[in-house]
C-alpha cells in the first residue's frame, strides 16, 4: 500500500515514526507531511524521515483561514500524486477534508479530550473511516469509535520499542546521580487556548530553586527563560530526551506527554494542568503520576476528582517531598508493573490495523482479552 501520516506536534512524530518503520519493513510505502511546529522537523531529518512541509498559521483569522486552504490543497495533490490508500493522522482538519474530497480512507488517533471537542478540531472527527482512542479517553466522540489498551506514549516508549542509552556524559553528571527534569510549555498549542497556564514566573524560581536543594535540577523550556534560570536549561541532542527522562529521579512539568512518557518509563510524574487528560487521569489513579491544578476555579471541572492533590503550592510541596526523601521505590515499580500488565505495545497494534483495514475494524470493536494478547 501507499500510505500517508500527517502530524504536527513533534510528540506525533514519535507516535507514528516506529509504525512507519514496521510499514516500509513490511514492503508499503509510506510518505509524511507535517506542520513545522517546535522541533517537529528537526525530529524528522534526525530519524531519517523524508518529510513535506506543511504551513503554521498565526494566531489571527485570516492566518488560519488562508493556511487551511493551503495545507488541504497540499494533502489533496500529496493523495493524487502518490496514490495513496489510506491516510494517518491525529485529527487534524487538513487530511479530514481532503481524505474526504479524494474518497480515501483516514485512520485518526485522538488523546486529548478538550481538543477533540473542540469547535475546530470536534467536527473533523467525523470524517475519519476510524477513530481510535486509548480506552482512559473521558468522553464519547462517536458512536462507532474505537479504543485500545494502551495511550499514545506507548507507541515509543513501550519496553519493545525503547531501551534507555546511558546519559551520565551526556549530562556530565557523575553515575547515579539525583536530578530531576523540570518542564515549561509555551501554551500556545491549540488545545491549550483559553488555558491560563501552570507556574508564574516566581513559581517557577521557587520549584527549581528549592528542589535544587536536593538534587540537580534540568529545565526542558520551549520558551525563553530569565537569566537565574537560564543555567539549568538542559542542552542536549533532542533524540536523548527520553534516555534523560528514565533515568530521572523525577519528572515535575506542563507537558502531559512528558508527564505520560516518564510513567510509561518507570519515572514518577507531578503534572500541573487546568483540564488535564484520560491518559494521566488513570496515571493519577494508578498511584503512578501527581497531577495539580493551577487555578482556583476550575470552571471546565464539574467536580473535583479524587486524584486532583490540589494547586500550585501543594504542587510545589509534592515535588520537594519527593526530592527530599527517598519514595519507596519498590512499591512504586510494583504499581508500575501491574499497570504495564495491561497494556499493549500499540506500534504492533496500529501496523495490523492499518494493513488490515478495514476488516480491522470490526475485528478491534468485537476485541476480547484474548485479542490483545497477540499484542502484548
Amino acid at each position: 500500500m501507499n500510505i500517508l501520516f500527517v502530524t504536527g506536534h513533534p510528540a506525533q512524530v514519535h507516535n507514528f515514526r516506529n509504525v512507519r518503520a514496521e510499514l516500509i519493513r513490511d514492503g508499503h510505502r509510506v510518505f509524511w507531511l507535517t506542520t513545522p511546529k517546535d522541533i517537529a522537523t528537526n525530529l524528522l531529518e534526525t530519524y531519517d524521515i523524508p518529510y513535506i512541509r506543511l504551513q503554521k498559521a498565526a494566531k489571527s483569522a485570516w492566518s488560519r483561514m488562508r493556511v487551511m486552504i493551503h495545507n488541504t490543497i497540499l494533502v489533496i495533490r500529496t493523495i493524487f500524486r502518490n496514490h495513496i490508500d489510506v491516510c494517518v493522522t491525529r485529527t487534524d482538519p487538513y487530511t479530514a477534508i481532503a481524505a474526504w474530497i479524494c474518497r480515501v480512507p483516514n485512520i485518526m488517533l485522538q488523546d486529548t479530550e478538550h481538543a477533540a471537542t473542540s469547535r475546530l478540531q470536534g467536527p473533523f472527527a467525523r470524517f475519519g473511516s476510524a477513530y481510535l482512542e486509548p480506552e482512559c479517553f473521558a468522553v464519547k466522540v462517536r458512536e462507532d469509535e474505537l479504543r485500545f489498551p494502551g495511550n499514545i506514549e506507548l507507541f515509543y516508549v513501550h519496553p519493545k520499542r525503547f531501551s534507555a542509552s546511558s546519559i551520565w556524559n551526556l549530562l556530565q553528571i557523575a553515575p547515579n546521580t539525583r536530578y530531576a527534569i523540570v518542564r515549561f510549555v509555551k501554551w500556545d498549542a491549540f488545545h491549550d487556548a483559553n488555558l491560563v497556564g501552570g507556574f508564574s514566573l516566581d513559581q517557577k524560581r521557587q520549584l527549581v530553586q528549592r528542589l535544587s536543594k536536593h538534587l540537580r535540577v534540568f529545565i526542558s523550556s520551549e520558551s525563553e527563560l530569565p537569566a537565574d534560570l537560564e543555567p539549568y536549561r538542559i542542552r542536549i541532542p533532542i533524540e536523548h530526551m527520553h534516555d534523560v527522562q528514565a533515568s530521572a529521579t523525577l519528572f515535575v512539568g506542563e507537558s502531559a506527554t512528558m508527564a505520560s512518557e516518564s510513567v510509561v518509563m518507570g519515572t514518577p510524574a507531578i503534572y500541573i494542568d487546568e483540564v488535564g487528560r484520560g491518559y494521566t487521569d488513570e496515571e493519577a489513579r494508578e498511584q503512578l503520576l501527581w497531577m495539580y491544578r493551577p487555578v482556583a476555579n476550575r470552571k471546565l471541572l464539574k467536580s473535583e476528582p479524587s486524584w486532583i492533590s490540589g494547586g500550585v503550592e501543594e504542587c510545589i510541596e509534592k515535588a520537594v517531598e519527593l526530592a527530599a526523601i527517598n519514595y519507596d521505590s519498590k512499591i512504586y515499580a510494583q504499581r508500575h508493573k501491574e499497570w504495564m500488565r495491561n497494556k499493549i505495545d500499540c506500534t504492533a497494534f496500529l501496523t495490523w490495523f492499518i494493513e488490515n483495514y478495514p476488516e480491522s475494524v470490526q475485528k478491534t470493536r468485537e476485541a476480547d482479552e484474548t485479542f490483545w494478547q497477540h499484542f502484548k
